[in-house]
């Protein structure tokens, strides 16, 4: 299956990925709230989409490493925050974020981010909150 036909627009509003059996909300935190945030700040907005039934479902959570980097792949193109080229599905909404917290922590209390320009992956303190945003995701039952 082609990069390009693994992501689907849904009905519900969402985007499904029918490789990894999940589904993402079409906006990132900054599309939505017009301002980065900090990983509790991630936290809090999970649960605010959690109570408003995105997209119908009340399940959603920040996605592992692994499922944040199957959202990257060189041959699909998007526009971000400052107009950059990001890697993701063009089904996404535009003037999203590059970088995007995922829930895979370390002993140091330190979260990885994925980098959507390049695909790299890097540990960030859970305070920072320059440029970087939740996108939601649930695993397809």
């Amino acid at each position: 299956m082609d990069a390009f036909d693994n992501f689907s627009d849904n009905p519900s509003g969402v985007i499904s990925d029918k490789q990894a059996n999940l589904e993402w909300l079409p906006k990132d935190s900054y599309g939505d709230l017009g301002r980065w945030v900090n990983y509790q700040e991630a936290l809090s907005y999970c649960g605010t989409m959690i109570s408003v039934y995105a997209g119908g479902q009340n399940d959603w959570r920040l996605p592992t490493k692994d499922e944040a980097l199957g959202l990257f792949h060189e041959d699909l193109n998007q526009l971000d925050w400052e107009g950059e080229r990001v890697h993701i599905h063009p089904l996404f909404v535009t003037k999203c974020a590059r970088l995007l917290w995922t829930s895979e922590e370390n002993e140091k209390n330190q979260t990885i981010v994925v980098n959507f320009k390049d695909g790299s992956t890097q540990f960030m303190d859970k305070d920072h909150r320059d440029n970087v945003a939740a996108r939601l995701v649930r695993s397809v039952k």
